[in-house]
């Protein structure tokens, strides 16, 4: 099989398209094109073959977005998210949810948001500022956003008034003070309930926890329902020690042995994301012995991660 015809049947089986093979590879798209219909004979086969080639056959085969995650487990924490949201919704309240990275606040937002289609769900990034919020508000509900950002917050605020939706932000820990004012203004005008959630960094500035001045009371005044995620482990009213979330997980990579799933506990804490990752890669090391999980495999798995 030549090279293009190995490029013909690449593209076939894995279903992108010679644009999008071109890009990746770091091909001119018009060189490649050229090559798939001429071949060796097209002028400029040199600046395709030797890239074509190596990255064929060098491909690593990663596997679809997605295809890796867990079924969404109902926990404790994820129940509490859900009454949060809720009682924001009747109370047309401010809630706010707090957790650590990787307690699984963002997974079970969007599993909320999947099943409530009034639910307007935007993520934050370090990067986002009042202008660039409220850009993300407008193009959700077909608003112009060639305004400023007051004209912004109330538009998005007139529209809001007329329909019943819930606004939740997510990562809401990068938002700076003007970016939450601004929420706080659409919200006295709208009367529609906002859900913040992000890390303890979200509820210092809620707080203004390192503030010398009382601006953020204006904020924190409004939070009608909040929420501490405690991860897949948490203490009882007694201080005893409920394991019930963290032992679904387990079963999920067939691990059900008590001591196995207390030496996970151990090492990851109870934390949600890093218990996934040292499952999946004990999981990992596991098949490759043709065995199942066990203290070995796990200890071996805790060498590729940050725990």
């Amino acid at each position: 099989m030549n090279l293009q015809e190995r490029i013909a049947e690449f593209l076939l089986s894995k279903g992108v398209s010679q644009n999008q093979f071109a890009k990746t590879v770091g091909i001119n798209p018009a060189y490649l094109t050229g090559y798939m219909k001429e071949g060796k004979d097209f002028k400029y086969a040199n600046k395709v073959e030797d890239l074509a080639k190596n990255y064929l056959d060098n491909f690593i085969q990663s596997k679809p977005k997605n295809q890796d995650d867990l079924p969404f487990i109902t926990t404790k924490d994820a129940k509490s998210i859900n009454a949060v949201i809720e009682w924001s919704v009747e109370d047309r309240d401010l809630g706010v949810i707090i957790g650590d990275a990787g307690t699984g606040k963002s997974r079970a937002i969007k599993e909320f948001s999947k099943s409530h289609p009034e639910a307007v769900l935007i993520e934050a990034t370090i990067s986002t500022n009042a202008r660039a919020l409220f850009r993300m508000l407008c193009l959700k509900f077909g608003i112009t956003t060639s305004k400023s950002v007051d004209e912004m917050i109330r538009d998005v605020a007139d529209s809001l008034k007329k329909i019943d939706k819930v606004i939740i932000i997510d990562e809401a820990e990068h938002l700076p003070y003007r970016a939450l004012e601004a929420l706080r203004r659409m919200y006295d005008f709208s009367k529609s309930p906002v859900v913040l959630v992000g890390t303890k960094k979200l509820l210092n500035n809620l707080t203004g926890a390192k503030k010398s001045n009382l601006e953020y009371e204006q904020l924190s005044s409004r939070v009608g329902s909040k929420w501490f995620l405690e991860g897949l482990t948490y203490l009882n009213g007694d201080k005893a020690k409920v394991n019930k979330d963290l032992v679904e997980v387990c079963k999920l990579f067939g691990v059900e042995n008590n001591e196995l799933i207390n030496q996970i506990e151990r090492l990851t804490r109870g934390n949600f994301r890093k218990t996934e990752k040292l499952l999946k890669r004990a999981k990992r090391v596991a098949d490759l012995n043709e065995m199942g999980i066990d203290g070995e495999c796990i200890n071996e798995a805790t060498k590729m991660l940050l725990l």
